[in-house]
């Protein structure tokens, strides 16, 4: 079983969320481990959480009429959390395969999520 605390506050860190993020949205990332960060390259790591991190967030953003500022923003939800997971994907896709570590390559041949395309700013 993954550790829903470890990941709901890893997230909460990633995306400066300093309300927290609600179970079902962290439950998209619980696969992954401190472990699996601890592994990637600095390079890697740092590529994936600002594509994840930039995902996410223009995804929350997106909603825009529900968007407010302080405690009224929306909360982070599934599809954003997805959509972060994505972009990490692509992001990691990204390094040449012969640059590219083994944690990365394990992490991309165990990803449920499909690649998807670093969003449009």
């Amino acid at each position: 079983m993954a550790d829903l605390s470890w990941t709901k506050k890893t997230l909460a860190e990633i995306l400066g969320e300093d309300r927290g993020l609600p179970d079902e949205a962290a439950m998209q990332a619980a696969p992954f481990t401190k472990a699996d960060l601890d592994e990637l390259l600095q390079d890697e790591r740092q590529t994936a959480l600002s594509a994840f991190k930039l995902a996410a967030r223009t995804a929350r953003d997106s909603r825009g009429e529900e968007l407010g500022t302080g405690d009224t923003r929306p909360e982070y939800t599934e599809a954003d959390i997805t959509a972060g997971l994505r972009a990490a994907r692509s992001a990691l896709e990204s390094v040449p395969a012969g640059k590219r570590s083994e944690k990365a390559n394990a992490l991309l041949a165990d990803c449920a999520c499909p690649p998807g395309a670093e969003p449009e700013i």
